[in-house]
């Protein structure tokens, strides 16, 4: 009977967040400026991309923002395939595209190294960051630029994965549940993260942290600089939930990579705010109740749970995918939820268990 009482207290809060969530990705906090010219720098740090790059570089390049108003640039980040022969060639066909290798740095490590070399070469006032392994909309740049009014420091936005069957599908659900949760807390004022291959700031904000020199070390450096512009309280801060601005990205295309994503993140996650641990208890605590109702307790209740969360996080994602016009993902939705159970389950053992993370060839 304790475990019922449990169980059903577990399942109250998390309807809850659920539904609170959902009310604040309806209408997520956005504001834009029309009247913005802005230059803009679009970043792109790539380590042995050669498979990707192309294909990311023509839909950067295809946009519908003033050609003379942005530039590309690549950091080609120690890549031992050819990803610089790809960059060679967009810089003859495109003058506002430009190259560098990146130089090894005692103070900065990996992507971070990468990625504050790009920015001192970056002319614009505003810098867009995405990876080599996704495609953006032809608005991309301009409905980003559109958000930047005077106040705004920096802009989330969301990601999604191609997904062509369940394996593939699951995780872009995935990444809808956790980015419109990073929406909807925006909105609700109580900012927890970001994802950097649809990230943009000004560069005046970046600065005014230090840039990557000066901010803590961290395998989630997206997150990191995120917490530290927000932290500032000098920037506004915005992320949006636009098909203008949905950027699609490959997926993990086995499980061991998928759990090395997944334990970069969660490493990252530790500094997160305690509001983020209260989110991530809840759904861990309910997960673990039903599990625990299913083997020693009520069966019956258990399946209850199970439906009622079923149609908590059916309807939240359904409310962010509405406002992408991407309800076709939703097909899959059977197969997340299942994933997403032990994952939830699963994540602080894989956290604290997993030994050192490991990310494009690097160790930290």
């Amino acid at each position: 009977m304790n475990l019922d009482y449990f169980l059903i207290a577990f399942l109250l809060l998390y309807l809850i967040q659920v539904v609170v969530f959902t009310l604040a990705a309806r209408k997520p906090r956005d504001h834009q400026e029309n009247t913005s010219h802005a230059f803009v720098s679009v970043l792109i740090a790539a380590r042995n991309e050669e498979h990707n790059l192309s294909e990311c570089l023509e839909s950067v390049l295809d946009q519908t923002y003033d050609p003379s108003l942005f530039e590309v640039i690549v950091i080609n980040d120690h890549s031992t395939d050819g990803t610089e022969v790809i960059c060679q060639e967009f810089a003859r066909r495109f003058q506002r595209f430009s190259y560098a290798n990146a130089r090894e740095d005692a103070a900065l490590k990996g992507k971070s190294n990468a990625l504050d070399q790009g920015i001192e070469r970056a002319h614009g006032e505003i810098i867009l960051i995405t990876d080599a392994d996704c495609s953006v909309p032809k608005t991309w740049v301009e409905w980003t630029a559109k958000r930047y009014s005077r106040s705004v420091g920096i802009v989330g936005g969301m990601t999604l994965q191609k997904a062509d069957n369940w394996f593939e599908g699951m995780q872009s659900l995935d990444w809808a549940f956790l980015l419109g949760l990073a929406s909807s807390t925006v909105t609700l004022r109580n900012p927890l993260s970001t994802i950097g291959n649809n990230l943009s700031f000004r560069k005046a904000a970046y600065e005014n942290v230090g840039g990557y020199r000066k901010i803590p070390f961290s395998v989630t450096e997206d997150f990191m600089l995120f917490q530290c512009i927000v932290k500032t309280k000098k920037w506004d801060y915005l992320c949006p939930i636009d098909p203008n601005v949905l950027v699609v990205s490959r997926p993990c295309s086995s499980w061991k990579e998928l759990i090395r994503q997944k334990h970069r993140w969660g490493k990252g996650g530790l500094d997160m705010r305690l509001s983020g641990f209260s989110i991530m208890a809840i759904g861990f605590g309910l997960d673990a109740m039903i599990l625990l109702s299913l083997l020693v307790g009520s069966p019956l209740a258990a399946l209850g749970a199970i439906l009622l969360k079923m149609v908590g996080d059916y309807s939240f994602l359904r409310t962010v995918l509405t406002k992408l016009g991407r309800t076709d993902v939703l097909k899959y939705f059977a197969a997340f939820q299942v994933y997403f159970f032990l994952y939830v389950l699963s994540i602080p053992f894989v956290v604290f268990l997993g030994g050192r993370v490991v990310w494009k060839g690097r160790k930290y």
